[in-house]
C-alpha cells in the first residue's frame, strides 16, 4: 500500500486521500509516473507533510476526493489552501463529485482536476500540462506570477511614526503604473491599539477577531472577506474592534494569515506592535525586509539595544532588518549629522532609510483619514516614502525577471 511505502527523502509528489487504498488505479498511475518517488498521506497528517515539502523539489500535491467526502469538505479546502500557500500546484482527482463541491475546491486554488477512474494516460497528460504551465515565463510587471513580499514595520518606541510609514508605504505601493497589475494589502497586527483603520478612516471589523482566533480553519476566501478596501486599490485587515491580549494569537495563526496574504497579494505591509511578542519571530522569519523605525533620542537608542539583544539571543535573522531614522535632522549637516553617526556607531548599525520630518501635515492627514499622497502630495516625507516604494517595486520586478 502507498501509505506503507518507504518515505522518499524529498518526494516528487505528495498524494493525499482519506483512504488511499480506495484509489488503487491512481496508485498504479503514480507508480508508473514517479516510481518510488511519491509519498502518500492521509487527512490527519496532510498539513504536516505539506509543511515539510520543498517547493523547489516537489512537483505537485495530488488530492483524491470521493462523493462521500462532500459532507466534510473543509479539510480538503484547507489542504488545497495550505499547498498553494507553499507555492505547490494542486491536482484534484475526483470520484463522482458534484459541481458545487468541485467549484469550491477549484476556488480554493486547485490548478487542475481529473475524474476517477482515469482513462489510461490521463494522469501523465495532466501532469505534463501542469509542468508546462508552471514554466511559462511571466511578464515583467505582472506581479501576480510571484509570491508576494512581506514587509513588516515596527516602531522601536511608541510614537516614532511606524504606522505612518506603514500606511503611506502601502498606499504608495498600490499606485501602479499603467499596464501593471499589483495587489497590495496592509495588515494591522497591533492587536491592542492598532490605528491603521483610523489613519484610513475605516471601520474596524468583527471579522478580524474571528479570523485571528480561527486562522487555521480559514481558507483564502475567508481571509479575503475579512479585509476591507481603501480607495479601490488597497486591501486592509484592521485591528480588532476591542483590545485583546497578544497571546490570543499563536505562531501558526500568524503564519497562516501571512501565508495566504502573500499568495493573494504582491506586497504585504504589516504594521507591528512596538513591543516584542511571541510571534514576532515568525513575522521576521517570513519577511523580505523588516523595517525598524526609531528617532534620534535616548529612549529609542536604549530600546534599539534591547531589540538587537533579543534578536541575537533567539538567533533571528538580523540581516533582514533595515534601520529607519524618522524625523531625521534637516539636511543632516553639522551637529545633526554627527549625532546620527554617533548613535549608529554606538548601536553597531547603519541607517538604511532617513525620513524627513513631515511636520503638521502628517498629523492632519492622519486625523482626516487619508494618506499623505491624498492630503499633502508635495510633503517631503511623502516624497521619500514614494522613493522607498519605487525601490521595492523595482527589487520585486528584478527578482521576478531573474526567476524566469
Amino acid at each position: 500500500m502507498a501509505l506503507l511505502r518507504k518515505k522518499p527523502a524529498t518526494p516528487d509528489a505528495l498524494a493525499i486521500a482519506r483512504e488511499m487504498d480506495q484509489f488503487d488505479l491512481l496508485i498504479e498511475d503514480l507508480d508508473s509516473e514517479y516510481g518510488q518517488g511519491w509519498l502518500g498521506a492521509g487527512l490527519d497528517d496532510a498539513l504536516t507533510q505539506i509543511a515539510g515539502l520543498d517547493p523547489d523539489a516537489t512537483e505537485c500535491v495530488i488530492l483524491a476526493v470521493q462523493r462521500a467526502d462532500e459532507g466534510e469538505l473543509d479539510p480538503y479546502v484547507g489542504i488545497v489552501t495550505a499547498a498553494k500557500a507553499r507555492g505547490l500546484p494542486v491536482l484534484l482527482v475526483v470520484e463522482e463529485l458534484t459541481a458545487t463541491a468541485l467549484h469550491r475546491l477549484v476556488r480554493a486554488g486547485a490548478d487542475e482536476f481529473t475524474p476517477y477512474p482515469m482513462p489510461e494516460g490521463v494522469l501523465a497528460e495532466t501532469l505534463e500540462k501542469m509542468r508546462v504551465a508552471s514554466h511559462q515565463p511571466a511578464h515583467v510587471g505582472d506581479m501576480s506570477a510571484r509570491r508576494g513580499m512581506i514587509l513588516p514595520v515596527q516602531g522601536i518606541a511608541g510614537g516614532v511614526g511606524a504606522t505612518t510609514l506603514a500606511v503611506n508605504l502601502a498606499w504608495e505601493m498600490a499606485q501602479t503604473p499603467r499596464k501593471v497589475t499589483r495587489k497590495v494589502c496592509i495588515i494591522d497586527l497591533n492587536l491592542q491599539f492598532g490605528s491603521v483603520a483610523t489613519y484610513l478612516d475605516l471601520a474596524r471589523r468583527e471579522a478580524t477577531m474571528q479570523l485571528l482566533t480561527e486562522a487555521q480553519g480559514q481558507d483564502r476566501t475567508a481571509i479575503g472577506d475579512a479585509m476591507v478596501t481603501y480607495g479601490k486599490k488597497l486591501s486592509v485587515l484592521t485591528a480588532p474592534p476591542d483590545t485583546v491580549p497578544f497571546e490570543i494569537v499563536e505562531n501558526e495563526d500568524i503564519r497562516r494569515i501571512l501565508d495566504v496574504a502573500a499568495t493573494t497579494h504582491d506586497f504585504v505591509i504589516v504594521d507591528m506592535p512596538s513591543v516584542l511578542v511571541g510571534w514576532t519571530s515568525v513575522v521576521l522569519e517570513m519577511a523580505e525586509t523588516y523595517f525598524a523605525v526609531m528617532e534620534l533620542d535616548m529612549r529609542c537608542a536604549q530600546n534599539m539595544l534591547r531589540f538587537l539583544r533579543a534578536l541575537k539571543a533567539e538567533d533571528l535573522p538580523l540581516e533582514k532588518v533595515q534601520y529607519v531614522m524618522n524625523r531625521a535632522p534637516g539636511g543632516l549637516t553639522g551637529g545633526g549629522k554627527g549625532r546620527v553617526k554617533r548613535m549608529a556607531e554606538s548601536l553597531g548599525i547603519e541607517y538604511n532609510v532617513m525620513l524627513p520630518d513631515g511636520g503638521k501635515a502628517v498629523m492632519n492627514a492622519a486625523d482626516q483619514g487619508v494618506p499623505l499622497a491624498e492630503g499633502a502630495s508635495g510633503n517631503a516625507l511623502r516624497k521619500e516614502v514614494r522613493k522607498i516604494a519605487g525601490s521595492l517595486a523595482e527589487l520585486a520586478e528584478k527578482q521576478q525577471a531573474d526567476a524566469i
